[in-house]
């Protein structure tokens, strides 16, 4: 259900009508919501693969950007050509990155997410590896440090503070899901468990020796 409109109260919780109206020039109508439906059939216990990874390009489309161009003078002045991963590289298909925004401070806020709960592919509901090195090739990873979910505090201050609730013996509550383990300051490589979320501030630096090398090769 995209919308609804109700001339009397539903005796839903908000003791009023859902009767939502847009006024133009003193003439008042029901709100109107437009939006689109998407509609598959697929074998038994695959249709997650496609609502995931579909879902996840309505949810973030490819942006495109054109610029004018006056003969050549843009092509020879501008680099036509960019990607900011390496060449060889790409996301796992069970990984999304949600978050890649540079701070006031300089450093790199980032989020990544898997896609799939425990379960739900028996493809893609697996443990995934991002390899840190290969997202920002040209640059030199600094510190990396794991934050919680809104990024205000580190996940080792959070971990420590967080309550411990007594769980009756048996009870759903006494199990602990799966977690991606700790990032190797050397390899760092991101592990992500199905549906886990893990966010990090890291220090980025510009690798002048892969900078000057692509120098030499264009020289």
């Amino acid at each position: 259900m995209l919308h609804r409109r109700l001339l009397l109260d539903d005796s839903r919780g908000v003791a009023e009508a859902l009767n939502e109206t847009v006024c133009v020039s003193d003439e008042c109508t029901g709100l109107r919501v437009l939006g689109k439906l998407y509609f598959r059939i697929d074998p038994l216990g695959d249709g997650a693969k496609w609502r995931r990874s579909f879902g996840q390009e309505i949810y973030s489309p490819l942006l495109l950007a054109f610029a004018e161009q006056d003969g050549d003078d843009w092509k020879n002045s501008h680099e036509t050509t960019f990607s900011g991963i390496d060449s060889s590289y790409s996301l796992p298909d069970n990984v999304a990155l949600i978050t890649l925004q540079e701070l006031d401070d300089g450093k790199v806020l980032i989020r990544l997410a898997h896609l799939y709960e425990v379960g739900e592919d028996k493809d893609y509901s697996v443990m995934a590896n991002v390899e840190l090195k290969k997202l920002f090739p040209r640059k030199k990873i600094g510190k990396v440090t794991e934050m919680n979910l809104s990024a205000n505090q580190e996940r080792t201050d959070m971990e420590r503070k967080r309550l411990v609730w007594k769980a009756e013996e048996g009870s759903s509550g006494t199990a602990k899901g799966v977690r991606g383990g700790p990032v190797d300051p050397a390899k760092l490589v991101v592990e992500l468990a199905p549906m886990e979320i893990r966010t990090f501030l890291m220090d980025l630096e510009q690798n002048w020796q892969c900078h000057h090398y692509h120098d030499a090769v264009d020289a």
